[in-house]
Order: structure tokens, then sequence, then C-alpha cells
């Protein structure tokens, strides 16, 4: 059920939006494909006019009546023809653009699970300078760097910690540190 606009506007509360899960590859391969659905459209057009063209030239310009199979018989098979070059062209791009995606995902997948095994032993150390290709990459290296930064504030408040206890300080001073290291904590 969509939601009716509060206004008596003529403008619709929610409009639609591409969302690419990948902006980098997704756009590409949307644009290859309505290109090549546009090419094909044109192509099979083109090339059933030729055979119409030249199928109607046969049964007009006819000085003799030669023993031929029906009209219709020959356009079903021609149109048949047009169809199955149409389907096997398509059905080949499709392939294409699952082999071109599968690989993009396994190279994204493979440095996501490089980020993860790093976060999994604890290991917070800088990320690769390298530009992420993609917003789950992007995401994953910003999370990242906000625990690093966060991990080093908690390093910070636990020597200070250490040296307040070392030092002797009063017991209200321990506990401020303490209070201070749980916010970081949580």
């Amino acid at each position: 059920m969509i939601p009716v606009a509060a206004s008596t506007s003529s403008r619709p509360a929610y409009r639609r939006q591409i969302n690419y899960v990948d902006k980098s590859i997704q756009r590409s391969l949307l644009i290859a494909l309505v290109v090549l659905e546009v090419a094909l459209v044109c192509v099979s057009t083109w090339v059933t006019y030729w055979h119409l063209n030249n199928l109607l030239e046969e049964s007009l310009y006819r000085v003799h009546l030669v023993q031929t199979e029906p009209i219709l018989t020959r356009l079903v098979t021609e149109g048949f023809a047009v169809l199955g070059v149409f389907a096997l062209v398509n059905l080949t791009a499709l392939m294409v653009a699952q082999k071109i995606w599968s690989r993009h995902e396994n190279l994204v997948l493979k440095d996501f699970t490089k980020l993860i095994a790093k976060t999994r032993k604890l290991d917070f150390s800088s990320d690769p300078s390298s530009h992420p290709q993609t917003e789950v990459l992007a995401l994953a290296m910003a999370w990242r760097a906000q625990e690093r930064t966060r991990f080093t504030a908690i390093r910070n408040q636990v020597a200070k910690l250490e040296a307040s206890v070392s030092a002797g300080k009063s017991p209200q001073t321990l506990l401020l540190a303490v209070e201070d290291l749980n916010k970081l904590l949580s």
C-alpha cells in the first residue's frame, strides 16, 4: 500500500529512484544492455524488412507460376530465424554481463574478506591507501578508521588510569578516569 500525500499537491509522496548496489559497474552494464537492445531491435527490424521486401518482390514479379512454398510458411520461418538470433544474442549478452558482475563481486568480496579477517584478529592497523571501488568497502574502511580512533582513545585513557593509580591519585580522580573509560567502551 502506497501512503497518500498529506497535501493536495500534484506531486506524489514517493518517487521512484534507481538505487545501484555498485554504481561503478551496474550503470555501465545497464547502459550497455540498453544500447545492445536498441541495436538488436534496429538490426532485427532491418533484417525483417529486407526479408519481407525480397519475399514480396518474389511474389509480385513472378513471370511464370512456379511451385513454391506458401508465403505464410516462409514468413513464419523468417520470423522465427530473426527471433532466434535475437534471443541468442540476448542470452549471450546476459551471460557476459553475469561473468563481468561475478568477477567484480569476487574482487569486492576478496577485499572485504581481507578487512574482515583483520578485524577478526582485532588488527586495526591502517588499511591500504587504495581508493575503495564500492560503497561497501568505503563504509567498511570508514568504520575501521572510526574504531581505530576509538581504540587509540581507549589506550590513552587506560594509560592515564594506570599513571593515576601508580601516582597514587585520590579515589575521586580514579573514579572519574574509570567513568571516562566506560564512556569510551560503550
